[in-house]
């Protein structure tokens, strides 16, 4: 066997190994001797683009893109022109570049007066889902799966029934939705779709399902995602970055904190480069994880996070809450929620507005916002959704004196994150609990299920939630812990002479609010006058 052949056949060895990177090195080898067949340079393209090669990945998909549609072969054409597009919008973020391979083929394909468009209706939909009209995406994609039926072509028949899945769960239908799916999951857990369809499918169904709060089936595929990644040499580029993220999600919903925040380390550095569309996303969940550790950080990761086009918000105002600035918490998710009109869009905001209201004592705002999430809770009734629910109730009821109410909805809560293997959500909940049989007199099952939150905190490293725990244990600031971070900032406030007025211009707040918090201050510290809970804050360390 001569050199070249035998670079050639190494090549196709290790492409079917999964050795990209090493198969790139022999492809090009081969192709520097005798120019590749056009099958060859699209494994070769393949190749490239899974491990985050792209400028290569892109000089070899438009060879192939020309040497097909000079065959006049449009199917297989259309579909070079889609992992062009690919490359260039999700690892470059060029959006003409882009848009301009989909309109090339277009043309070529309408020259020809071809029928086999089906890959670049993919396109299409991802603008229409982009641009939130879901319904015409939906057409698009159904279009889109009967031709690549049609064609036999399984990775364009997965692709779009994976994004018609997520665009018909946008439409509000989770039965129908979560159906398509189910039905794209079979071939990728089948493996048969191709490596760089497997790793960006994979990614949209988990994230779809992550979207609508339906966490046992992310779960599920999450682990067969950890499966399959546990199985390649290979993990870098923003295919497999992306992958890198769910991922470290699951870790973290599992309560593998550790691996979690080295996954998502790697992988801000693997998206770096070629991976903008993906990075934000990477650094937001690097953030959320340093918060809740109590790690430096947190501020640099959601700045990177806007920086690459993702949303900061709920982590930014939860952690700003967490520093005791309540104000710039709640006007950070004021202004991210009156950008989202759908409930798609919303619900993973309303768990956070819910705290942040009743922390600044607008208590009706926190009921509102429970209407609604019992309204997204019609469309998404998933566990966690109802878990979410529960828990929004529960806090609710708890902060207006329905101890009883609070302590039945926060059990329901619990159960439900417990069903789903999430212990941070259950051990959040806990102290909820906690709080709650402290005030119906029953201390030592507060103490039981404070403990219980306590250990998981410490085993996870969550050591804000750990400290504020201990605090609870401890016996002293007891009645303080039942006040909300807005009722403890008036109690300040009181404790230093200022009058209502003062207290309502200091804080932003109307006199009748600061009035209500002063009320329910006076009842949570089981004192008779403003003087004994000034005194109540200055014996506490308040001042």
């Amino acid at each position: 066997m001569n050199d070249d052949l035998s670079h050639l056949v190494t090549a196709r060895e290790h492409h079917v190994a999964s050795r990209w990177a090493r198969a790139c090195e022999e492809y090009a080898a081969a192709d520097r001797a005798t120019p590749l067949t056009v099958e060859d340079l699209e494994s070769w393209a393949e190749s490239a683009q899974v491990v985050g090669r792209i400028d290569e990945a892109i000089a070899v998909l438009t060879r192939c893109f020309e040497l097909r549609a000079e065959a006049a072969d449009i199917h297989d054409a259309t579909r070079a022109a889609y992992w062009l597009w690919s490359a260039h919008i999700f690892a470059r973020g060029e959006l003409a570049t882009a848009a301009g391979w989909v309109e090339q083929a277009r043309t070529l394909a309408e020259e020809r007066g071809s029928g086999d468009y089906g890959w670049l209706l993919v396109p299409r939909a991802h603008r229409c889902i982009g641009r939130g009209d879901y319904a015409t995406a939906e057409g698009l994609l159904h279009r889109a799966t009967e031709l690549g039926l049609g064609r036999g072509d399984i990775d364009l028949v997965t692709i779009a029934t994976t994004m018609r899945g997520r665009a018909t769960l946008k439409l509000g239908s989770l039965e129908n939705g979560l159906a398509l799916l189910d039905a794209a999951m079979v071939r990728l857990l089948t493996r048969a779709t191709s490596p760089r369809a497997t790793s960006v499918m994979y990614c949209a169904a988990i994230g779809s399902c992550y979207e609508v709060q339906e966490v046992a089936r992310a779960t599920e595929w999450s682990v067969a995602l950890d499966r399959w990644l546990g199985t390649l040499p290979q993990l870098g580029g923003a295919y497999f970055g992306n992958c890198r993220i769910y991922r470290a999600i699951l870790m973290r919903l599992r309560g593998d904190w550790a691996r979690a925040e080295a996954e998502l380390e790697q992988a801000c550095r693997d998206l770096a480069v070629d991976g903008h569309r993906v990075a934000g996303h990477a650094w937001y969940e690097l953030g959320e994880l340093r918060r809740l550790q109590g790690l430096p950080g947190v501020e640099e990761a959601f700045e990177h996070a806007t920086a690459f086009g993702h949303m900061a918000q709920p982590g930014l105002a939860l952690y700003r809450l967490s520093q005791g600035n309540a104000h710039a918490a709640e006007t950070g998710l004021l202004r991210v929620l009156a950008e989202r009109e759908l409930a798609s869009d919303r619900h993973a905001l309303l768990p956070a507005a819910v705290e942040i209201f009743l922390a600044t004592g607008r208590s009706d705002e926190a009921k509102d916002v429970v209407t609604e999430l019992e309204q997204i809770s019609k469309t998404y009734p998933t566990t966690a959704m109802w878990a979410i629910l529960d828990a929004a109730r529960g806090a609710v009821a708890l902060s207006e004196d329905r101890t009883s109410d609070a302590l039945a909805r926060l059990r329901q809560a619990a159960d439900r994150w417990r069903e789903l293997d999430a212990p941070y959500e259950t051990a959040q909940i806990g102290v909820r609990i906690g709080q709650a049989c402290r005030l119906l007199g029953d201390e030592e099952g507060a103490l039981m299920e404070l403990r219980a939150a306590l250990a998981t905190f410490e085993r996870l490293g969550a050591r804000p939630d750990a400290s504020r725990v201990r605090e609870l244990l401890s016996g002293h600031d007891g009645h303080l812990s039942v006040l909300s971070p807005r009722e403890t900032e008036v109690l300040r406030l009181i404790a230093t002479g200022r009058t209502n007025a003062e207290i309502a211009a200091a804080l932003f707040l109307s006199e009748r609010t600061v009035h209500r918090h002063v009320s329910n201050i006076l009842t949570k510290l089981d004192v008779r006058s403003r003087t004994s809970a000034a005194m109540y804050a200055v014996q506490h360390g308040l001042t």
